[in-house]
């Protein structure tokens, strides 16, 4: 007998209700009866997958609509409506943009979705309600209903009711559960005569209301739109790192550092706070398919792999090319946001960026290079990939002296970290910011040491010299803020405890 894919899962009934399982043959007479309406939720339950999901992750461009789906889905924080009622109208408004955006997806959707639906038919649930008159079966979703309408097209549910979200629903809609839209549909005296079947105790409303409400397991695994649409960071935030790291590491670490190292004055620090974080974003969209390839096939020569269990739902992840689409964008970006505030002449843009394209494409030579090399030789290489993130900015730009000093402690910091890692240690026993601020105090300390000796004040990379103490005190601010940053946090977590 054949394995059982992830689509077709035991049923296992569970009477809520009644708080007892109930088996398949009980459920089937249950459905037969003639007086009974049969209720049914759609996805991961007759669908073993997630229809708004999978709707969202097949349309085009993905580049437009992975930035649809971050801008409603991610950036507004829906999880504080309450009832989880929010997530239902982030759902809605991000479909319903990009129908609007981009409407040609309606056609293509149209085509695939038949075929969709049998590559996802949950077998076990279909096989449970193939007896039952399609006059008394009625799928209930808050899913989209043009979504769900075309995966049903060329199926035998065709014909039977479907209640979902429509294209324009009232707001009352995403106010009710989902026994406000069954009594809507079958009457009160309907409802109460009902059999339900969902995969979620999200449904317990309808399932208490019916006179059999069943509970099933989640028929397919999760999926998430996201899993297709790249965003620059997005491998990093949800499967390398964790969100908060991925988020404090580019932009009070790493961004600020580039644009602490090549700023002379306070007008310049705050055009390169602008500048510098576009010009990493170009660095990092390139560095990231190192991750997603250090995790996906890199990880096959090392003998105790730590990688993140959702690692493998990302095997079909858009990287190679996406990456590098967002990565000539955002370094355009950068270049031409520094010609506008004049840290860079037109005259010198054409240099700069074929430098810039030079760049990353050893980057990424470098990334394929420790990707493929035994673990104890990734220890000299890493310190190369770091000076190449941090770096990268002065094939543009000139560093101070200060600037490359601060770099190196950062490096240094970063390549501590990794060696104790790499040595069997426990990378979390290290101060990586305190490690990082004490290599940049004593090198600052020794270009001071010379300066004072030998006279003359520090001297940037063109030749220039410093005309304010801007840099001096905002690198020594940025290091102390970050050797402060463990005792604040110990001490935040502390008191959370209590």
């Amino acid at each position: 007998m054949a394995e059982r894919t992830a689509e077709q899962l035991e049923s296992g009934f569970f009477d809520v209700r009644r708080q007892s399982p109930v088996t398949t043959e009980t459920v089937r007479r249950q459905v037969a009866e003639p007086g009974s309406p049969v209720l049914v939720d759609f996805d991961h339950t007759l669908f073993a997958s997630n229809s708004t999901e999978l709707f969202i992750s097949r349309c085009r461009p993905s580049l437009v609509v992975a930035l649809i789906d971050f801008l409603v889905r991610v950036c507004v924080p829906w999880r504080l409506v309450p009832a989880g009622r929010g997530h239902r109208v982030g759902d809605y408004l991000c479909v319903a943009l990009i129908v609007v955006l981009t409407p040609w997806n309606l056609s293509l959707w149209r085509k695939a979705a038949p075929a969709l639906f049998e590559q996802h038919r949950a077998a076990e649930i279909s096989a449970v309600l193939a007896d039952v008159d399609r006059s008394r079966l009625t799928i209930i979703s808050f899913g989209m209903e043009f979504v769900i309408r075309d995966l049903l097209r060329a199926s035998e549910y065709r014909s039977a009711a479907l209640l979902a979200t429509p294209l324009l629903p009232r707001p009352s809609w995403f106010a009710g559960g989902k026994t406000t839209t069954a009594v809507g549909a079958v009457g009160e005296d309907g409802v109460a005569r009902a059999v339900f079947v969902s995969d979620s105790l999200d449904d317990a409303d309808l399932l208490g209301a019916c006179r059999s409400g069943l509970l099933i397991p989640q028929q397919g695994r999760r999926v998430s739109a996201r899993e297709r649409l790249y965003l620059p960071m997005r491998y990093t935030a949800r499967v390398k790192y964790s969100r908060w790291y991925a988020l404090d590491q580019f932009l009070l670490v790493d961004a600020l550092v580039i644009a602490i190292a090549i700023t002379r004055d306070a007008a310049s620090l705050l055009h390169f706070a602008v500048i510098a974080p576009l010009l990493l974003l170009s660095v990092m969209s390139v560095y990231e398919i190192g991750y997603f390839e250090n995790d996906v096939h890199g990880s096959k020569i090392e003998e105790h792999p730590v990688l993140d269990p959702s690692v493998p739902q990302y095997r079909d992840y858009p990287i190679r090319v996406q990456a590098w689409v967002w990565a000539a964008a955002s370094a355009a970006a950068g270049l031409g946001t520094a010609v506008l505030l004049g840290e860079l002449g037109t005259d010198e843009l054409l240099a700069a960026g074929t430098s810039w394209v030079l760049l990353l494409l050893v980057l990424r030579g470098v990334f394929f290079l420790y990707n493929r090399v035994r673990t104890d030789v990734r220890v000299f290489v890493y310190p190369v990939l770091q000076a190449l993130k941090y770096g990268a900015v002065f094939l543009v730009f000139a560093p101070t002296a200060l600037g490359v000093a601060l770099v190196m402690s950062q490096v240094t910091a970063m390549w501590a970290t990794y060696v104790v890692y790499r040595l069997g240690g426990r990378k979390e026993d290290l101060d990586r910011d305190l490690l990082g601020t004490a290599a940049f105090l004593v090198a600052a300390g020794l270009l001071g040491m010379a300066s004072i000796a030998h006279g003359g004040p520090f001297e940037e990379g063109a030749g220039r010299e410093a005309e304010s103490p801007v840099p001096l005190v905002a690198a020594l601010l940025w290091s102390l803020a970050r050797a402060c940053k463990s005792p604040v946090m110990r001490r935040v977590r502390a008191r959370l405890a209590t």
